[in-house]
């Protein structure tokens, strides 16, 4: 019976002790490579900040956010004036209009005068 009791305990240990190194070495092969960039950059050296921080950083700056004021400042500035341009060019097109219908208008009564005037007898 004693045989029985060392021969499972033996079992038992070495059943336990195969599976606890399994874990062991799965544990160190996950732990041996870290998850992040381990490489040290200078915070100001090239590549230090991503380009999007960057643009960020630029974007914020007082002398960046004046330009983008002027830029639509002169936006605005030409929609202005091409709305007054093509006004211009609508008043003038009505102004062409007015006038040939003036001129129209005169040369009518110069037709209907003409028509009007009676054609003097001729006296041999």
């Amino acid at each position: 019976m004693r045989n029985i009791y060392f021969i499972s305990f033996l079992g038992f240990l070495i059943s336990c002790g195969k599976e606890r190194a399994k874990q062991i070495v799965v544990a160190q092969e996950n732990t041996s490579i870290p998850p992040y960039d381990t490489i040290a950059i200078d915070s100001f050296s090239q590549g230090a900040t991503s380009v999007d921080i960057a643009r960020k950083i630029k974007m914020s700056s007082l002398k960046f956010q004046d330009s983008l004021k002027q830029i639509k400042l002169k936006s605005q500035e030409e929609q202005l004036l091409k709305k007054a341009k093509d006004e211009k060019v609508e008043l003038e097109k009505k102004a062409a209009e007015a006038q040939k219908k003036i001129d129209a208008e005169k040369l009518k009564t110069k037709e209907k005068a003409t028509a009007i005037q009676p054609v003097p007898a001729v006296n041999p």
